[in-house]
């Protein structure tokens, strides 16, 4: 096996990790904030496995990863507006709370 293989199934495997830890974070989480942390370890873990999709082209990876760390930076602006809204309404960070009041 060459150490590009070894690498590349490394990083696929904590790509794989870090998927699963998102996905637990945003299921078993009430809080906002701990969902949006965990929103964006699904996102690095996107990012990791496209950076390997791509890994045959550097360029086209760069420039994908580039691409894809602006729109994600955007959305976390966009996100933690909404929750910085959301918590002068309610005064709460729970999502149980938000529900109740049908936001």
């Amino acid at each position: 096996m060459s150490v590009e293989a070894a690498v590349g199934e490394v990083a696929l495997t904590a790509a794989a990790v870090m998927a699963a830890v998102g996905v637990y974070g945003l299921t078993a989480s009430q809080n906002l904030v701990r969902q949006l942390l965990s929103i964006e370890v699904l996102f690095n873990a996107v990012l990791i496995m496209v950076i390997l999709l791509f890994s045959f082209n550097p360029v086209s990876a760069t420039v994908f990863a580039i691409t894809l760390i602006a729109v994600v930076s955007g959305e976390v602006i966009v996100v933690v507006a909404i929750i910085a809204s959301l918590y002068r309404r309610t005064r709460s960070l729970e999502s149980l709370v938000l529900e109740e009041e049908g936001v």
